[in-house]
C-alpha cells in the first residue's frame, strides 16, 4: 500500500494520522509546503518520502510533485485531514485514478451554499440559505427571511470570519467588510437559535464504522466574540441514549445522500425551537486535536481505525463510551503579556484526578490571538466517566482560573 499525504506537517495532530497508516504497514509518501529541512521529527520519523510543494492549491504543481512520488508505485490512496486541501486531494485521485472521495462530492463538502441545497432537496432539515455576490442580493435575502442572519465565505471552515447580523443597520455598516463587488461570492443563512454541536464519523466502504458526538458551550460565533467567556467542548459517552437518536438519523442521511465513504467526517449540528437543523459537514477529521480525545475516552486507537476505514480493511475494535471528555480554554484578559495565572493550585487540588492534559503559559510569554483556536494560551483537557461531573469541572475551573496580562 503506497498512501500519498498532503500536508503532513500542519500540526503534531497530523502525525497521528500518519502513524495510524504506518501501523498497517503502509508505504507513506508526502507532499507539503516545508522544505525537507523544515519538516518536524514527527513528521520525518514515519515519512518515507517527501517533496515540497511551494503552493499546495497549485494543482499543475501538485501533480507534478505526485507523479514523481509515484514513480515506481502507484498510489492506493490519496489523504489529506486539512480542511483546505480536501478539495486537492479529490482532483488528484481523479487525475490518477486513485479511488476515494470524488471532486464532486469534495466540492459539495466545501461549498456551504451548494451543500445545503443539495441536502435540503434530498429532506435534511437546513437553515434558509443562498450564495450572493451582491448587497442588493443580501438585502433581498433579508427582506424574505428576516434577521438575524449569518453571513460567511462559502467554503469556510471555522468561525473567524463569520459574522451574525441583527438589523438592517448592522449589516449596512458590515457592508464594506463584506467586499461584495460581483465577483465575490458569499453565503448567507438564517441564524439557528439554539444548543450547537458536532458529529464525527469514521466511515468505512459499507457506512459508518464508528461515531461521536460533541457539545459546545457556548456556540462557537458566540465563544469567538466575546474574551471573557471560558468555552468549553463536551464529548458525550450517551451517544446510544435515545436523546440522539434523531441526530444520528439525520447525520446517516446526509452520509448516504452526498457518498461518503472511506472518509472520516465532521458535521455541525443545532437543536432549537426549531428542533433539529444541520449545519455543515467536512469530509476530514475535526480539528483541535479532537480526536485525541476520543482515543482517551474510548481506549481504542482511532487513528489506527481511521486507517483501516480509508484503506477499505475490516474494523478491529469498538469504542468503550467508557469515559467523556473534555476542553476548556481560559483566556487572557487582554493581548499583551502574560503576567501570571489565579486559581490553578485550587483547580488542581480540586479535579487534578479529571485533568489529563493542559497548557499554562510562563509569565513573559506573548498572548495568542483568539483566532488561533482553543489550543491556544491557557487550557485544560479532562475526563470522567459522567456527562454533568464533567461539565461542573470545567464550569468550575472556567470560575476559578484566570490568566492575567500585562
Amino acid at each position: 500500500m503506497h498512501i500519498l499525504f498532503l500536508a503532513p506537517d500542519t500540526h503534531a495532530y497530523n502525525h497521528s494520522f500518519l502513524q495510524g497508516l504506518k501501523s498497517l504497514g503502509a508505504r507513506v509518501s508526502a507532499v507539503g509546503p516545508g522544505s525537507v529541512e523544515q519538516l518536524s521529527k514527527g513528521a520525518r520519523g514515519v515519512l518515507d518520502a517527501y517533496r515540497s510543494c511551494r503552493n499546495v492549491l497549485d494543482a499543475d504543481e501538485l501533480l507534478m510533485h505526485a507523479r514523481a512520488l509515484a514513480a515506481d508505485e502507484p498510489f492506493s490512496q490519496i489523504e489529506t485531514i486539512d480542511e483546505p486541501l480536501v478539495e486537492a486531494a479529490a482532483a488528484l485521485r481523479e487525475a490518477l485514478g486513485v479511488p476515494g472521495l470524488s471532486t464532486a462530492t469534495a466540492r459539495l463538502c466545501r461549498d456551504k451554499v451548494a451543500m445545503k441545497e443539495f441536502l435540503r432537496a434530498r429532506g435534511v432539515p437546513c437553515a434558509a440559505s443562498t450564495g450572493v455576490h451582491s448587497m442588493a442580493e443580501l438585502v433581498e435575502f433579508a427582506a424574505v427571511e428576516g434577521f438575524p442572519l449569518i453571513v460567511k465565505p462559502v467554503d469556510g471552515f471555522n468561525a473567524n470570519d463569520t459574522h451574525r447580523v441583527d438589523d438592517m443597520a448592522a449589516l449596512q455598516a458590515l457592508a464594506p467588510k463584506l467586499g461584495l463587488d460581483g465577483h465575490r461570492r458569499l453565503a448567507v443563512e438564517e441564524f439557528i437559535e439554539g444548543h450547537e454541536g458536532f458529529y464525527d464519523t469514521i466511515v468505512g466502504p459499507e457506512g459508518v464504522r464508528h461515531d461521536f458526538v460533541g457539545h459546545y458551550y457556548p456556540g462557537c460565533l458566540e465563544a469567538n466574540r466575546t474574551r471573557w467567556i471560558s468555552p468549553q467542548i463536551a464529548i458525550s459517552n450517551r451517544i446510544e441514549d435515545d436523546i440522539y437518536r434523531e441526530l444520528r438519523a439525520v447525520a446517516g442521511l446526509v452520509t448516504d445522500a452526498l457518498g461518503l465513504r472511506g472518509t472520516a467526517t465532521h458535521m455541525e449540528w443545532f437543536m432549537g425551537p426549531k428542533g433539529l437543523r444541520f449545519g455543515e459537514i467536512g469530509a476530514r477529521p475535526a480539528g483541535e486535536k479532537i480526536w485525541d480525545m476520543y482515543r482517551r475516552a474510548n481506549d481504542f486507537d482511532v487513528f489506527r481505525e481511521w486507517a483501516l476505514a480509508v484503506l477499505g480493511l475490516p474494523s478491529e475494535e469498538r469504542p468503550s463510551r467508557r469515559l467523556c471528555a473534555g476542553s476548556i480554554q481560559i483566556r487572557p484578559d487582554k493581548d499583551g503579556i502574560i503576567a501570571g495565572h489565579t486559581g490553578v493550585r485550587a483547580a488542581f487540588a480540586r479535579y487534578g484526578s479529571y485533568i489529563y492534559e493542559y497548557a499554562l503559559p510562563e509569565e513573559g510569554a506573548p498572548t495568542q490571538g483568539l483566532d488561533r483556536g482553543w489550543l491556544c494560551n491557557t487550557w485544560f483537557r479532562l475526563e470522567h466517566p459522567s456527562f454533568d461531573e464533567l461539565r461542573g469541572a470545567m464550569s468550575a475551573i472556567g470560575e476559578g482560573v484566570k490568566t492575567r496580562t500585562k
